[in-house]
């Protein structure tokens, strides 16, 4: 994909979210290329956040303590691993959520839907993140309209990729699918915090 077939996707993206999801299910991208490009997008996103926060006041109090001990701060490379393991469990709770409620949609067309909204969102977040550091009080106000935003085109962009012809039966599936991220999350960060605590009172 050119710079000259990026920008128009990523306009028609941000207008119209159907139209984007069809035109990335339309050009039938590699599954292998899609995989990389969601997870270069995590990597580079969790390595921006970590930096954001290492680069900010720390603050006082219980809520400094708590961010100094989050791996955001203490461990960026952990955090960049939890945010590409987020990245790839929600592609396939997506898919199986969306297939267990009638979804037609096959894993490759949900994980170019989700890498395609991952990569616009990316950009709209950065970019108000810089208006921010000029005027504040925007990027407060465009953060607020990007969530919005956000939640309207995963209900279109996968009802798209699963042919539903209802948002909002996409919209239930995105809710599920966040559920299932968050649980599968906890089980594995206790799995690993578990395996950790006792290779540590081994040693």
């Amino acid at each position: 994909m050119t710079e000259t077939a990026l920008k128009p996707l990523f306009v028609t993206t941000v207008r119209d979210p159907r139209s984007g999801a069809a035109r990335i299910l339309g050009m039938n991208l590699p599954v292998q290329a899609l995989w990389i490009a969601v997870s270069l997008i995590s990597v580079v996103t969790s390595g921006v956040v970590a930096a954001l926060v290492q680069a900010a006041p720390i603050p006082e109090g219980e809520l400094g303590d708590l961010l100094r001990t989050s791996p955001v701060y203490s461990s960026p490379l952990i955090f960049a691993v939890m945010q590409w393991g987020r990245a790839v469990l929600s592609v396939f709770m997506l898919y199986w959520v969306g297939r267990g409620l009638g979804g037609r949609g096959s894993l490759p067309e949900v994980l170019a839907v989700i890498t395609l909204l991952q990569a616009v969102s990316f950009v709209l977040v950065a970019g108000f993140v810089l208006l921010g550091l000029v005027i504040p009080i925007l990027s407060s106000l465009g953060l607020l309209v990007f969530i919005v935003w956000w939640m309207w085109a995963v209900s279109n962009m996968l009802d798209v990729a699963h042919g539903f012809g209802s948002p909002l039966k996409a919209f239930g599936v995105m809710l599920i699918a966040i559920f299932g991220v968050l649980v599968g999350l906890s089980i594995i960060t206790g799995i690993i915090g578990g395996l950790f605590a006792t290779t540590t009172g081994a040693v």
